[in-house]
């Protein structure tokens, strides 16, 4: 097929039709390149904000806005803080309480510290908020020494005889100290503390310790023998049973035996017996009778 074109005077002209669709498709694929590569500059231009000038009620607004988030959250530190010395403030009391510490003495010792400052102000903050950390730090280190001597404290009471050793129905039938010997009328010396009660009543350990003997021991009869803290020891002589062996450890409060009448005794009861390092002590110091 050809392409007839009209030329002035009325002349016509052919072209052959595979001639001319090359031509037209270059100059479409021009087109089309031309197009796109517009496209992609026009994408490529960045919009640039207005800033606000220095001045401006734009840039004042959000200064003021920026030191109002400012305030806000050192005000919100601040309240912590002030809360987190509260509750240490109540712990620390009641420990110093539970050592009988005086009250100033657990207050750190600081040094002059000043400059009135607007309470509301960031810069007064700040320094409140420092002064709090500093002192915070202190009442950790002391509540931490304080709960370590506390707990120590607990550990040496339990070590140290203090629990009665009888039920509560028991009741102290003859006191350390001299008295009549119950078989012969004889004055002699009483070594212990005797407790009459119902046989077969639980014995307990009067503190934390170790068991160091518990068989028949000639007059003591059936008899369990316990140290303790400080090279104290408690003997639990006249029992019916034995409930503990030797070398077991045992804890203020266990029973470690049944109330009877084994041995040299008229009737059923605990002997009992404190030891210290110079020999027996009365019992009524360490137990309530």
């Amino acid at each position: 097929m050809d392409l007839m074109l009209l030329r002035a005077g009325g002349v016509c002209t052919r072209i052959p039709l595979w001639l001319v669709v090359p031509v037209l498709l270059g100059v479409l694929a021009a087109v089309v390149t031309a197009g796109y590569q517009l496209g992609q500059q026009q994408r490529d231009v960045v919009e640039i904000p207005v800033l606000p000038t220095v001045g401006s009620p734009d840039l004042e607004l959000a200064e003021r806005e920026l030191a109002r988030e400012g305030v806000e959250s050192l005000a919100s530190r601040l309240v912590e803080l002030e809360n987190r010395q509260a509750r240490l403030d109540l712990r620390m009391s009641g420990l110093g309480d539970a050592l009988d510490l005086d009250p100033e003495a657990l207050e750190p010792k600081t040094g002059g510290r000043g400059g009135p400052a607007p309470p509301d102000s960031a810069a007064a903050m700040d320094r409140r908020i420092a002064a709090l950390d500093h002192l915070l730090g202190q009442r950790d280190t002391t509540v931490a020494r304080l709960d370590e001597a506390v707990r120590g404290d607990a550990r040496d009471e339990r070590m140290r005889p203090g629990v009665r050793p009888v039920e509560s129905e028991a009741w102290v039938s003859s006191a350390f100290g001299y008295r009549d010997d119950p078989f012969t009328g004889e004055r002699r010396f009483h070594s212990g503390m005797d407790y009459a009660g119902r046989e077969g009543s639980e014995i307990r350990a009067a503190a934390d310790g170790i068991v160091v003997r518990a068989d028949t021991n000639g007059g003591f009869g059936r008899s369990v023998d316990i140290v303790h803290a400080d090279g104290l020891l408690t003997r639990y002589a006249h029992n019916a049973e034995l409930l503990v062996d030797p070398g077991e450890r045992v804890e203020a409060g266990q029973p470690i035996a049944r109330m009877g009448s084994t041995g040299r005794t008229t009737d059923t009861h605990l002997h009992f017996e404190v030891h210290g390092p110079g020999g027996p002590e009365n019992p009524a110091d360490y137990v309530h009778r």
